[in-house]
């Protein structure tokens, strides 16, 4: 299985009990066991560290740089002036994202600085363990992409590309409840493969339902609640949040469509390694044309 570092800083070790309006009223422990648990649905093995040693936090990332392949880390207090952490960060060449408990630009103005944050894929703060979760989401994105594009150099054919991006994102984001393609065929989306429940809508005129409307508009669509949204195509009853990124090279190939059965579920972050994979997708196709 996959390990990640998710990596707590100085004081964190007090959670549960150190300003609690701030921090919340979870200990480090209760902390890691939710992590624990997303992880788990994301195929994933945590390994957690803290401590209140800039030293000690640096050789743990070292000691596991050659068998981890990604990290979450709140630095806390070491965020905003720790140059030697920053350069550990960059030496290892592990993908990173760091995360904060709470909305860091909205206190002290100390805090606003992260010297780490250019070595780092993302920083996440103000969510609470959903800054984690989060986190976590990035690096598998992060992967996920790296991945796609590895097999893509050695794949023999659209079909095998189509099914393996769809594989890897069902793989890493138990949100993801219905992946799947749609390829332009004409005037129309017709479904290619997916994994999820049994779609009614195979075949979608361009322009209609969500998924017609974002290749005819030629973007990608985030509806954080598809009931709310007139263009939405009821495929489920469970269905509550959709993203449709199109497959866009020279023209238009299909787009990658997903549903969730969470409200919301969809941020910038998945608008950012969806388009990428996409863009990958469309530059195969025109590799192999």
């Amino acid at each position: 299985m996959r390990k990640i570092l998710f990596i707590h800083g100085p004081n964190l070790n007090l959670l549960g009990e150190r300003e609690p309006e701030i921090y919340g009223h979870l200990t480090l422990a209760q902390l890691n066991e939710q992590i624990a648990a997303f992880a788990q649905k994301c195929q994933v093995e945590p390994a957690f560290f803290q401590s209140n040693h800039e030293g000690q936090i640096i050789d743990f990332m070292q000691s596991h740089r050659r068998e981890a392949l990604g990290m979450v880390i709140n630095a806390g207090a070491l965020t905003h002036y720790s140059y030697a952490l920053r350069d550990a960060i960059s030496a290892i060449n592990l993908p990173a994202v760091e995360v904060h408990l709470s909305d860091i630009h909205r206190r002290e103005a100390f805090r606003h600085v992260s010297v780490i944050r250019e070595v780092c894929l993302a920083q996440i703060s103000g969510l609470g363990v959903e800054s984690y979760l989060r986190g976590l989401e990035v690096v598998l994105g992060f992967l996920g992409r790296e991945e796609l594009q590895k097999f893509l150099k050695t794949a023999a054919s659209a079909d095998d590309a189509y099914r393996a991006c769809v594989k890897i994102l069902k793989r890493d984001f138990p949100k993801y409840n219905w992946t799947g393609i749609y390829l332009v065929e004409g005037n129309e989306l017709v479904v290619h493969n997916y994994i999820g429940a049994p779609t009614p809508h195979t075949r979608i005129p361009i322009g209609q339902g969500i998924c017609g409307a974002a290749v005819a508009a030629e973007e990608t669509i985030i509806v954080p609640d598809v009931n709310a949204d007139p263009r939405y195509l009821a495929c489920s009853i469970e269905t509550k949040s959709e993203i449709v990124v199109p497959i866009q090279g020279r023209r238009i190939y299909g787009e990658i469509d997903i549903d969730s059965h969470t409200p919301g579920a969809f941020h910038e972050y998945d608008r950012h390694w969806l388009e990428g994979m996409a863009k990958d997708l469309a530059e195969f196709l025109e590799m192999n044309q």
